[in-house]
């Protein structure tokens, strides 16, 4: 049975809670094993992952990405929630905080857009099948892209 527009957006509330609660930790990250496919694909939007063509294709290779920086960790603050339920999507408006692990000193504070399409699985539970991901650049990575733009192709 398909999960209606109220259930999605309460399940995505549980899903942040529970991601600011312990996915960047070894220990806990297998507590998010309930929100994602095991097949899971995360393509990323932003220079830092190198963009799409840079895709992780499982939910043990994200949980690698989400752990794999114990210099810091992310909290969410949920803005708004954007669900179409027919096609099974759910659009998050995030502010994303950074903080140095240890001091808790913010490092930087930016915006998230990512969309998740969803799925139900065998047991009848909703799951994140794809993460589609885009984040706010910001100095310096904008200035690290280093790339240059071709003014002359803008008709002007």
């Amino acid at each position: 049975m398909r999960p209606t527009y109220d259930e999605i957006v309460q399940w995505m509330k549980d899903y942040f809670a529970e991601y600011n609660a312990g996915a960047q930790n070894p220990e806990t990250v297998h507590a998010m094993d309930k929100y994602f496919a095991p097949d899971l694909t995360f393509i990323p939007y932003m220079y830092v992952f190198g963009g799409p063509g840079n895709a992780i294709r499982s939910r043990e290779d994200f949980y690698g990405m989400l752990t794999g920086h114990s210099e810091d960790y992310e909290k969410f603050v949920v803005h708004d929630i954007f669900v179409d339920e027919k096609r099974m999507v759910a659009v998050a408006s995030l502010q994303a905080t950074i903080y140095e692990t240890g001091s808790d000193r913010v490092k930087v504070q930016k915006d998230y857009l990512p969309l998740y399409e969803l799925s139900v699985d065998e047991k009848g539970s909703l799951k994140i099948d794809t993460i589609r991901f885009f984040w706010e650049a910001a100095p310096p990575e904008v200035e690290a892209a280093a790339y240059t733009v071709d003014e002359s192709k803008w008709g002007k």
